[in-house]
């Protein structure tokens, strides 16, 4: 049984290491990462995690959003929450999400153990049923149960839903391809597109199965040779041609490149749902083969940067997503038909906003931001239908950060503000600089900090640190006894011409001159 640990805490995650590598059980330790994101990462690269243990409060991804999302694309994965929370809402979210347990730390090594030896009774049992031939029933189950990556890394799932492909030797020439309709698909279209593979493709299919949980009908067509690749395409096309006037819906496909045998065949599934990126550029209604990315046009541009970075620094929202608009549709990427240009252009555009924002925040706190910028891979992209949906996405994003700073600046009583005002009133007398605060003591970018405290208090820090001094120094002048040179000290000057000056800038005489006057 292999264990996958999420936990962010140093010495929580060196304990659950150390009770799972002493058990007396066949149980291995797959890995031990620090947040719900890095689990996926792990998950998606080693489809032979068995047992999850998950705290619920991390960074970037918590337990929560991890137990769902394996819930959603790998529920044959038994997930173990390990929590100092005992709240009602998170627990009840547990169920939901199917998981097994619920520990609350202090995590004791004998209860942990408990749980893990279930969960590996329970494994056995399944192996057991298996063995015996009650795997069988898989096939009268729906296929909404079942993700395609599950098919084409699990063998005896692929023996199940796609019999033919299973039993491919090493040196079968093979070719995947994946069907995508605009609008959701059902089990009466997968039974269409059966029909018409079947009476197009012949002999040379190797295997189909629709998947309900990621809305694709997915084949394995056996070629002779990478010549027949252009063959095939025309097929293809005559396919997506019948069912889109059967259909009447868009209808999109993406094939792989030549693959031998089933090792390589998830790997070719991947090539598809990149391929079929290219819907975004060139529309439905098409195949598109996967191309191996190559080094191309940047048509991200440091003036494109620049605009956008000012848009985002006048928290112009309307202007940021015009520029973004354009950026998306500049006509020569768009006719390229290069989805890997595009794809960066999206990264470029994600960049120049993400390095703004951090430009606010510290770490933790652009972390704690429910702005969630994740779009690392090239299988992002797949999520989006139409280039629409995408350019919603990132003006979510954009809108979110112009209207958080923008709230920012009008909260201007908020805990920072008067934290540095009582921070500046008993520390006015010494050298005194916003910048050093920002960087030092509230880890904030200085410029935007500058423009929050303009905003709150109605001046700027030094011109307030100035008139706060002066008005110390009025107070200490009235005690006649005491010299110019010891107020001026006294209140954070160390020149006293540099003082007077001051003094007299702001309350219209001398100090000498003011005491007079009292």
């Amino acid at each position: 049984m292999k264990i996958l640990i999420a936990e962010d805490e140093y010495y929580a995650r060196q304990r659950l290491i150390k009770i799972i590598r002493e058990c007396d059980m066949e149980a291995e330790l797959a890995s031990a990462v620090e947040n719900g994101r890095e689990a996926v990462d792990f998950l998606e690269q080693n489809t032979d995690v068995d047992v999850v243990l998950t705290d619920i409060i991390m960074p970037r991804m918590n337990g929560l959003e991890l137990a769902e999302y394996i819930h959603v694309n790998m529920p044959y994965i038994q997930v173990v929450i390990v929590s100092g929370y005992e709240e009602f809402d998170y627990a009840r979210k547990a169920i939901e999400y199917e998981v097994k347990q619920y520990i609350i730390k202090p995590v004791k090594r004998e209860l942990l153990l408990r749980v893990l030896r279930q969960l590996e009774e329970k494994q056995e049992n399944f192996r057991r049923e298996v063995e015996a031939g009650v795997l069988e029933r898989l096939k009268k189950l729906p296929n909404g149960y079942t993700s395609s990556k599950q098919v084409l890394t699990k063998k005896e799932l692929m023996q199940i839903h796609m019999p033919q492909a299973a039993a491919m030797s090493g040196e079968t020439p093979c070719r995947i391809f994946v069907i995508q309709l605009e609008r959701t698909m059902n089990t009466r279209d997968a039974g269409l597109l059966d029909k018409i593979c079947a009476q197009k493709l012949d002999s040379r299919l190797a295997g189909t199965f629709f998947c309900q949980m990621n809305d694709e009908y997915v084949a394995a067509v056996r070629t002779e040779e990478d010549s027949e690749g252009s063959a095939l395409f025309r097929d293809l096309e005559g396919i997506l041609n019948y069912c889109h006037v059967q259909l009447e819906t868009g209808v999109v496909a993406g094939m792989s490149r030549l693959f031998y045998g089933t090792a390589n065949i998830y790997d070719a599934y991947k090539e598809c749902l990149y391929a079929m990126n290219i819907r975004l550029m060139k529309g439905w209604n098409k195949i598109f083969e996967y191309q191996l990315p190559h080094g191309g046009n940047n048509y991200f541009l440091p003036r494109d940067d620049n605009a956008l970075a000012g848009a985002l620094q006048l928290s112009d929202a309307a202007k940021a997503a015009e520029l973004v608009h354009g950026l998306l549709n500049k006509r020569e990427m768009l006719e390229s038909g290069d989805v890997n240009a595009y794809y960066d252009m999206i990264l470029n555009i994600l960049r120049s906003v993400n390095r703004y924002y951090r430009s606010l925040y510290n770490e933790n706190e652009a972390m704690d931001c429910k702005v969630e910028i994740m779009f690392s891979r090239r299988y992002d992209l797949y999520v989006f239908k139409h280039p629409e949906e995408l350019e919603e996405y990132l003006m979510d994003i954009i809108r979110e950060i112009c209207d958080q700073e923008q709230n920012s600046l009008k909260n201007g009583g908020n805990a920072i503000i008067r934290d540095i005002l009582h921070y500046v009133e008993q520390n006015y007398q010494y050298d005194l600089s916003l910048q050093e605060l920002a960087e030092k003591k509230y880890f904030m970018n200085s410029s935007y900090l500058s423009r929050l405290f303009k905003s709150a208090v109605g001046q700027t820090f030094s011109r307030y640190v100035i008139e706060l001094r002066i008005k110390k120094a009025r107070e200490l002048l009235k005690d006649k006894t005491m010299k110019i040179n010891d107020v001026a000290a006294q209140v954070g000057y160390n020149n006293t011409s540099h003082f007077i000056q001051s003094f007299k800038k702001l309350c219209g005489c001398t100090p000498e001159e003011y005491r007079n006057q009292l």
